[in-house]
């Protein structure tokens, strides 16, 4: 606790992020002490954001948002803001020489992660283990450029943006909402994990009240799609047969709503 106190007089951090809690309770680390002089007398008490790993007692019960544990991907709103705490390497934190491909979660599988924390209203921190030498392996950079590459053409769907009425669309799973406010207009994101297997159409079942003026889009991609109601209540929507080669990213795509009565 003494680091910490130095810590936080010394470098001012905006999130203390705690680990490590496992072993005992929050009176045995002193946690509560060290908690209320941070949000009361520190000089970061305005703005400082912590997590929820303060002892083994506290998990999904304080901090200024909770982890739950790893990998924590309630796949609904959550009644406090959260975080999904995840590992490329689905059995271990840290690097390992002797780990399988298979090991790994695909890009795939690590753009879902994205899409559902996301749409949920949750943060996603993406752990990567680094070598005996401190580097990080030719194979988490492969991931981590892919994943900043989608994020530059999607990002808009992502940063900045809030649940939206619904997360997950109610008859395609593999569809998950976000929504955002760029100045008057309200957009709605429907990030698709898998493209459409229905002659390129997007059935989307929840209720999303189209008009004359919505207009519907693909991030990264020129020219809108046709659209018509469906017996759900929600909207098919066509997308047109674009060659692989002009596609925006080769997997996870985003469709832009706009111009919606709700």
């Amino acid at each position: 606790m003494p680091e910490l106190y130095e810590i936080v007089n010394k470098y001012k951090p905006e999130i203390i992020w705690s680990d490590g809690d496992w072993v005992a309770n929050d009176t045995y680390w002193n946690s509560t002490n060290f908690l209320a002089w941070l949000y009361n007398d520190s000089p970061v008490k305005d703005y400082v954001v912590t997590n929820d790993r303060w002892g083994f007692n506290d998990k999904c019960k304080h901090g200024g948002f909770v982890n739950c544990g790893d990998k924590f991907n309630p796949k609904v709103l959550h009644k406090r803001k959260w975080e999904n705490v995840m590992t490329i390497d689905k059995h271990s934190a840290g690097y390992r020489r002797n780990s399988k491909l298979s090991d790994y979660f695909t890009m795939n599988e690590l753009l879902t992660q994205v899409a559902q924390t996301v749409s949920c209203n949750g943060n996603i921190l993406i752990n990567v283990g680094i070598t005996k030498e401190g580097t990080i392996s030719p194979l988490y950079q492969d991931y981590l450029l892919k994943l900043g590459a989608w994020l530059e053409v999607n990002g808009e769907a992502i940063y900045g943006s809030r649940p939206w009425l619904y997360q997950n669309d109610t008859v395609n799973g593999d569809v998950w909402y976000t929504s955002k406010e760029i100045g008057s207009d309200v957009y709605v994101y429907a990030i698709m994990v898998s493209w459409p297997k229905y002659n390129n159409t997007l059935v989307l079942g929840s209720p999303i009240k189209a008009s004359t003026t919505t207009v519907i889009n693909m991030l990264g991609y020129d020219g809108n799609f046709s659209w018509r109601p469906n017996e759900y209540g929600g909207i098919n929507v066509t997308i047109p047969p674009i060659p692989i080669n002009m596609l925006p990213n080769k997997e996870a795509w985003v469709l832009r709503i706009s111009g919606m009565i709700n």
